[in-house]
């Protein structure tokens, strides 16, 4: 119980968590490739690293985390078990660590919501998985059907079943919802 009174009040959780993030990752500034009016000996242009600025013209700066954050890695950094992060995560039982514990799911699920918009269709579906799970987001499928299931009959389900694969293969329109959180 020894973690509980170090962990006493948010300040301290979020500083011990802020140090278990700044293990796995490290702060780069963001850079473009852009021409330099140059040619190499093959006739392609040369590019070179220059440093992006925002619309206040500061350097971008961006975290880069070499370890993915996870729950697991947080709780094995602060060796604690997992079902005390639990515990913590509880704001009814713990409201002094609420402020902490909802920072510490703010910057893993900005993490899980960057991989899934940077990584392409390449390994997304564990961080679908993930923000499904454990943040709320959920997949919606809508499908309608359209005119032809309008008329005026009962259908069978196998009947129903059989028009909404011709539907389908038809490519009828059909929206998915884009698996955007709460």
């Amino acid at each position: 119980m020894a973690n509980v009174k170090r962990f006493r009040t948010s300040k301290a959780l979020r500083a011990a968590a802020e140090e278990y993030f700044d293990a796995i990752s490290r702060t780069v500034e963001v850079t473009e490739m852009v021409p330099t009016g140059e040619m190499d000996n093959k006739g392609h242009a040369v590019l070179e690293a220059k440093k992006v600025c925002n619309d206040r013209g500061e350097v971008i700066r961006t975290r880069e985390f070499l370890i993915p954050p996870t729950v697991v890695g947080l709780c094995l950094y602060l060796h604690i078990h997992g079902s005390t992060w639990a515990r913590w995560c509880d704001h009814e039982a713990h409201p002094e660590l609420e402020e902490a514990t909802e920072w510490v799911r703010a910057v893993m699920r900005a993490w899980n919501e960057e991989q899934l918009l940077t990584r392409g269709d390449k390994g997304v579906k564990g961080i679908m998985f993930n923000l499904q799970n454990n943040y709320g987001y959920s997949q919606k499928l809508e499908v309608e059907t359209g005119p032809q299931t309008r008329k005026e009959q009962v259908l069978t389900t196998q009947e129903k079943l059989k028009l909404l694969r011709e539907l389908w293969e038809e490519g009828a329109p059909a929206e998915v919802g884009d698996g955007d959180g709460p």
